[in-house]
């Protein structure tokens, strides 16, 4: 299993554009090495939706475009990314093979028009993908200038249900497998007996449908996100082993990430490492997108280490409903850097000239429809001249982060959604700690329970409903050596068939944590029956959830009381001691309020890791390198200039043990002596 503190095995750090030469005419292309080498790029992708040109029938296949546009682009010294084109099938396939559309939870087949219309479960549709890339892989094996690849375009992006006949077929052929062609041991794990819904046989499974007419089986929904992931995993397995097979000097990465797969398992594991398309402006508010984006970059870290972005946003984004705002002077180059801080190896900004046609004529590049280099460029060539020192200093280093918040779990996502009560999901959960801990100017990061837990002081279960005993000896372990575990509430209450668990709450984590959860209840109108926690002096209302606990013995030492209604005087927030550290439960979903208590608490008590001192417009992100230096990105996010001491070289300024001035969206990048 992956670690978040594994780096890409990279050795120099990729900076492009994904590019289409098929969106231009010869003579705009015949300038377009230039101008990108003249940005500081060493690298193109390209072909993830030109099947249709490169095979224009079925079985003929002409790639000629490309390699001229290889060949154009390594004379300016750019090496290609090419991707398999399976994300938008030509018309052609479509049309003679129409059993190959995905189908809908209404029972609407897709049709030709946009792009992800078609099955990975379908066989035909298969067979067609295996033979694009295999055409693709034997044409450009020998090529130099091919340096790795992309597998499709964003598996899932639009939407991850299918239910065509071959996703029926394989969906009970992968129930057979998983329950060993035993349809008791199926009925057992989906709990059938509720709602009379035994099967006799597998045969007589079909796939979820949500209500139809009602609320579906959540074991059930559950197996059918799993499927989903399966499906996409199959699918890309078999592009990737006639890639390894062609050239296995190439290195292969998909880009998302987006829902039904489940980026901690196989899926990943084929790969060479994850990237992640990063368009920060899909918050469209502009005073928590430093927040949202900071977590979806360390939430992709979660899965599987450092990764690349491959496509980054530099303009605004847009589609038919639609329209980002425009980045103003310095975002783009900004939000750039925090994706490197947090764990990037490469960038790709998205795209290189805003196309002018088709559904995303409006999703804007460094470039716009005019072909004129403007602000977005010349900051893509400010960004490409810094990466010349910045890229070599940071690879093969991971993120440092001190306060864990658990996530990037597929099963105990997945598991939330069919019976979440209106309550956040996980990452729901997470996202709002860790905004809490960066505005309090921690390292945090996302980490998955299953990970290495070394260099964390603190780590957080935030409401983990679904959860594996299993990994309940290395949280032991965490805490013997002297970590603070936090437990939020609900969490361990369900098992992997997404059952509840006949076991007293907090179940497997009840030894741990000290303590037994004698009621609990949904807070559906808190301003009419308000719940209200007593934590010294602080008064912390609660909005979405209470429990009322009991501590299981004089060990465990009750830190907070509820202090109205039924409720009052009984134990709402506990420590219990072990060996060098201690757990915490929380009886309740964190809200501000309470994390704001709870940190109080840590740090009265010693308990928290130290935050850094830069003022609270500075984002501020280590990298650790293998020799032990540091390389620290101070980035600015506050309309007003501030000014930052260093200790070390900030490789930007090239300024040394000195005080910077960082103006708005300015950066600074600082290596310490070992670096």
């Amino acid at each position: 299993m992956r670690s978040r503190l594994d780096p890409t095995g990279l050795t120099s750090f990729l900076y492009g554009v994904p590019y289409y030469p098929e969106h231009w005419e010869s003579e705009l292309r015949a300038g377009d090495p230039a101008l990108l080498a003249g940005a500081g790029f060493n690298v193109v992708r390209m072909a993830e939706f030109a099947w249709d040109l490169m095979e224009a029938e079925e079985g003929g296949y002409d790639f000629s475009l490309f390699d001229e546009t290889i060949a154009a682009m390594a004379a300016r010294g750019l090496q290609t990314i090419l991707c398999t084109p399976t994300a938008a099938p030509p018309r052609w396939l479509s049309a003679a093979y129409p059993e190959i559309l995905r189908i809908d939870e209404k029972g609407v087949p897709q049709v030709h028009g946009s792009r992800q219309h078609a099955s990975h479960f379908s066989p035909v549709f298969r067979e067609h993908s295996r033979a694009i890339t295999t055409a693709m892989a034997t044409h450009f094996k020998d090529n130099p200038h091919v340096i790795g690849w992309q597998t499709d375009n964003e598996f899932h992006c639009h939407f991850a249900q299918d239910h065509c006949v071959d996703a029926q077929r394989d969906f009970r052929e992968f129930l057979r497998g998983k329950y060993g062609n035993d349809i008791a041991r199926l009925n057992a794990a989906w709990g059938t007996r509720f709602w009379s819904q035994t099967y006799q046989d597998f045969s007589e499974i079909e796939t979820p449908k949500n209500n139809r007419p009602t609320h579906g089986n959540p074991s059930q929904v559950l197996d059918y996100h799993r499927f989903l992931s399966f499906g996409a995993t199959r699918f890309q397995r078999e592009q990737i082993e006639i890639l390894r097979s062609a050239n296995p000097r190439w290195w292969i990465t998909h880009n998302g990430c987006f829902p039904s797969i489940d980026f901690r398992g196989p899926f990943t594991g084929d790969l060479d490492f994850l990237s992640y398309d990063s368009y920060p402006f899909f918050d469209y508010d502009p005073e928590t997108r430093r927040y949202s984006h900071a977590f979806n970059l360390d939430y992709v870290r979660g899965y599987s280490g450092n990764f690349v972005v491959m496509e980054q946003q530099s303009g605004p984004g847009g589609q038919s409903d639609y329209l980002h705002d425009t980045p103003e002077p310095g975002e783009m180059r900004r939000m750039a850097y925090t994706g490197i801080a947090r764990g990037a190896d490469g960038i790709l900004f998205f795209r290189e000239r805003s196309c002018r046609f088709g559904a995303e004529a409006y999703w804007c590049g460094i470039l716009d429809h005019d072909n004129v280099p403007r602000r977005r460029y010349h900051e893509a060539a400010q960004l490409g001249a810094e990466l010349r020192s910045v890229g070599s200093a940071i690879m093969g280093s991971h993120v440092v982060c001190d306060i864990g918040i658990a996530g990037a779990d597929f099963d105990s996502h997945y598991g939330h959604l069919p019976l979440s009560h209106g309550l956040p999901t996980p990452r729901q959960a997470a996202e709002g700690i860790h905004t809490f801990f960066h505005k309090k100017k921690h390292a945090v990061g996302i980490v998955h329970p299953e990970d290495d837990l070394s260099g964390l002081g603190v780590y957080i279960l935030p409401h983990i409903a679904q959860f594996k005993p299993e990994w309940v000896s290395a949280l032991e372990a965490f805490v013997a050596k002297g970590g603070t575990l936090i437990i939020g509430a609900r969490t361990a209450a369900k098992d992997v068939n997404n059952h509840v668990i006949p076991e007293t709450l907090p179940g497997c984590l009840r030894a741990l944590a000290g303590i037994t959860v004698e009621e609990f209840g949904k807070q559906n109108a808190p301003e009419k029956r308000p719940l209200v926690m007593a934590c010294g002096d602080a008064r912390i209302r609660t909005t979405l959830w209470y429990e009322r606990l009991q501590a299981v013995d004089a060990q465990t030492e009750v830190i907070a009381t509820w202090h109205t209604r039924h409720l009052a005087a009984s134990p709402a927030i506990t420590v219990r001691p072990h060996g060098r550290g201690r757990t915490v439960y929380v009886g309740s979903y964190f809200n501000d309020d309470l994390l704001e208590a709870v940190y109080g608490w840590l740090s009265r008590n010693g308990h928290l890791p130290t935050g850094h001192a830069y003022p609270a417009t500075v984002e501020v992100v280590q990298r650790r390198r293998a020799d032990g230096g540091h390389v620290t990105f101070l980035i600015h996010h506050g309309g007003e200039p501030v000014t930052v001491s260093i200790e070390g070289k900030d490789l930007i300024s090239g300024k040394m043990n000195d005080t910077l001035r960082l103006e708005q969206n300015d950066v600074a990048v600082v290596v310490d002596d070992r670096a």
